[in-house]
């Protein structure tokens, strides 16, 4: 039984992840096209759409196929799954966008994170290393996987609150009812 509910994790989580990933990058692209990718706050405003994803699914599998229940640990371990698997599709938009539909994504970032380093002070030769270890990270490669592990990380914060909205324990006193009721229907 256990591993039915396994799978039963994993097929929904992934469906709630794919679909989750699919409005995320929709709206990646919408803020590509709108000339927004670059702006922090739109970038933020991404995060409030897993929160949304993450909560709508983890409420859903709770009604529609936990019977209305749900404990913290359950709840918790799904968002985080969600997020995961919405994090992957992100991860494969951002090595796409970066490696062919945009190169120069990388250089335009490099110039803002320039521009904030010498709004905050910085000196010339703090700025030019400063950017020579950022430019290290930023290739596809390397932003595929960081994608992937910050996304896991913000679905790890937003799932240690949604949790504790979305759990719904059984009452005990309906559930010993059911199991004392179950031997004499047999």
């Amino acid at each position: 039984m256990e591993t039915k509910n396994s799978n039963s994790l994993l097929k929904s989580a992934l469906n709630a992840g794919l679909i989750s990933g699919i409005v995320l990058v929709i709206y990646s692209m919408i803020l590509y096209f709108a000339g927004l990718n670059l702006n922090q706050v739109f970038g933020y405003f991404s995060m409030v759409i897993l929160a949304v994803c993450i909560f709508i699914f983890g409420k859903l599998r709770r009604d529609k196929e936990l019977d209305g229940y749900t404990t913290y640990s359950d709840a918790l371990g799904y968002g985080i799954l969600v997020g995961v698997f919405a994090s992957i599709l992100v991860a494969f938009f951002t090595f796409i966008e970066i490696k062919f539909l945009d190169p120069s994504i990388v250089e335009k970032q490099l110039d803002i994170a320039q521009q904030k380093m010498a709004d905050k002070g910085l000196s010339e030769e703090q700025i030019g290393k400063a950017l020579e270890i950022s430019k290290k990270f930023m290739t596809p490669a390397i932003m595929f996987i960081a994608t992937i592990f910050s996304f896991a990380f913000w679905s790890l914060i937003i799932s240690l609150i949604t949790s504790a909205i979305i759990k719904k324990n059984p009452n005990p006193f309906d559930s010993a009812m059911k199991n004392t009721e179950e031997p004499q229907n047999q």
